[in-house]
């Protein structure tokens, strides 16, 4: 269940309502991965901004999961979708301490554009990052 590895992968813990109506605003930025037995083993559930902008809202692959091309694959098929609506820019926000999930949006063309201070629920501080699509 998402709920499920957004609370192991994020540190969050969301009402499940949420991601229903976050991915209603539009649902080709909620992308789901899952095994074969339909299970989820990730998720990117994006929106879209004003001036023709792109936000990534949460993204997380299950641990058990991880460095086998699920996150790339889910990034890569936002991106594009991105591009396909017209939109200029995407932008996304992540823990300070998230060296991995950092290295992954440098590899993605990302860049920190500003700091969030205590931006977590839990007081930790956050990047916001930010690429063109182009």
């Amino acid at each position: 269940m998402i709920a499920d590895i957004v609370r192991d992968s994020l540190h969050e813990n969301y009402d499940h309502s949420l991601y229903l109506s976050l991915g209603q605003q539009w649902p080709d930025g909620f992308l789901v991965a899952a095994d074969a037995l339909g299970r989820p083993i990730g998720f990117l559930l994006g929106v879209m901004q004003v001036d023709r902008e792109g936000r990534i809202l949460m993204f997380a692959v299950d641990r058990d999961h991880r460095a086998r091309g699920v996150g790339t694959q889910l990034m890569q098929a936002f991106l594009d979708r991105c591009r396909t609506q017209g939109l200029r820019r995407v932008t996304l926000e992540v823990r300070v301490s998230n060296a991995t999930a950092i290295r992954f949006y440098t590899d993605f063309r990302f860049s920190v554009v500003d700091l969030l201070r205590t931006y977590y629920s839990d007081g930790e501080d956050g990047y916001q990052m930010a690429r063109d699509t182009a």
